[in-house]
């Protein structure tokens, strides 16, 4: 192939189209070093999908045709919305232990799915200790909004299963990080609509096909908190010259 005609493919009509809603264009984000250097790319969703699974298989059960967490023997370590409120020591070392302890074995393999999709993407593009950041804090974040609206609206203003169920069940896992990466990718894009509806569309197809339950306000929460994080706080990182 010629250098013209190079510059012809990258510079395509459709390719230039695309440009504003994929992240990561005009020279920003690291650069993509193969396959080979993957492990040295984004060790930590590599990293967080190995330890998952190391954790949650010893402590699994069998239940109803898949696998659930033994509560019984974790349930001190994971996060209870009450405890924003009545224990916040307990709830802080919820939110650096649950995060790592999915709930059962179709949260574990969803978690993976988004990691692999958009975790290693961002951790290659953006650096580890940002997707480390972005991870854990958009946890954070959605946590205090999720448990905030919750105890603003239960029982006093409204009565109903779902934020009844939400009170007094266990929360844990990855997939509210998994959201803020996303939410993170889409911060990286010149026009980020595109992106956040497909995610936000996303959400509430597999809330009506799945979940029903308070889940999503944790993920919506945590999609909002890193898209704001990427767009309004962290700077871009610029391309480096290939040699």
């Amino acid at each position: 192939m010629t250098s013209a005609q190079g510059r012809s493919r990258n510079h395509s009509p459709v390719r230039h189209r695309l440009a504003p809603y994929v992240p990561w264009t005009e020279a920003t984000g690291r650069r993509w070093r193969g396959w080979m250097r993957l492990p040295l790319m984004a060790p930590f969703a590599l990293g967080y999908i190995a330890a998952s699974y190391a954790v949650f298989i010893p402590a699994a059960e069998r239940r109803n045709g898949k696998y659930w967490i033994d509560e019984e023997a974790v349930g001190h370590l994971l996060l209870h919305i009450p405890d924003l409120s009545r224990d916040l020591p307990q709830a802080i070392r919820s939110l650096v232990i649950a995060p790592w302890l999915n709930h059962d074995s179709l949260q574990l393999i969803y978690v993976t799915a988004l990691l692999l999709i958009f975790g290693i993407i961002f951790e290659v593009r953006e650096g580890t200790l940002r997707a480390i950041a972005i991870f854990f804090g958009t946890t954070f974040v959605s946590t205090v909004v999720a448990g905030a609206i919750l105890h603003a609206i239960y029982p006093n203003v409204w009565d109903i299963w779902v934020l009844e169920n939400a009170w007094h069940r266990s929360w844990s896992g990855g997939s509210a990080g998994c959201f803020g990466l996303m939410g993170a990718i889409a911060g990286r894009t010149r026009r980020p609509g595109l992106l956040l509806a497909i995610f936000i569309l996303w959400e509430a197809f597999i809330w009506w096909v799945n979940l029903r339950n308070y889940t999503s306000v944790f993920h919506l929460s945590a999609l909002a908190a890193g898209f704001i994080a990427t767009r309004y706080l962290l700077p871009p990182r610029h391309r480096e010259p290939t040699a």
